[in-house]
């Protein structure tokens, strides 16, 4: 039982010895630097936010809708279509593409066949079938923010800095 015991502390003390060494070389932190960044922002919210670690940038966009100069179009294919060209317009600016977007999340007023159909068709025109598809998730609402908006979508992308 005793040499179980002491086996058991030699491990434990080898333990904290190589992690000791590995933090006197900075070769491990116990927590990452983490930068973030806020782009195109209002006094009420940012259409960007990333955070970068370790070489890596997470983009966060934030739901983007059929606005295109202060007017939204009745129609909702191409208020759908506004929405994934503003989206793209906001990753590049994050210095990003579609390409990289991992997760969409979207909100259709009145979701029904031929919104969902629409949405689909937009969706294919903006993002590579030779990628995979990023996850998703498709919501129905009753309404956004302001009554003339039909669809809304927000995305997440991550890439290598």
């Amino acid at each position: 039982m005793k040499i179980f015991v002491r086996s058991k502390q030699f491990v434990f003390l080898s333990y904290i010895f190589l992690l000791s060494i590995l933090f006197l070389f900075g070769k491990l932190s116990l927590a990452a630097e983490l930068e973030k960044e806020f782009l195109n922002s209002s006094e009420t919210f940012s259409q960007v936010a990333t955070v970068s670690a370790n070489g890596i940038k997470t983009i966060y966009v934030s739901g983007q809708v059929g606005i295109r100069n202060g007017e939204v179009p009745d129609s909702f294919a191409e208020q759908v279509d506004i929405v994934f060209a503003n989206m793209a317009s906001q990753l590049e600016a994050a210095g990003a593409s579609m390409t990289d977007v991992i997760k969409l999340t979207g909100f259709i007023v009145n979701i029904d066949g031929e919104r969902l159909a629409a949405y689909s068709e937009a969706r294919a025109r903006h993002f590579s079938a030779d990628d995979p598809p990023p996850a998703s998730t498709l919501i129905g609402v009753s309404g956004l923010v302001f009554p003339a908006l039909q669809v809304e979508v927000e995305a997440i992308a991550v890439i290598k800095e």
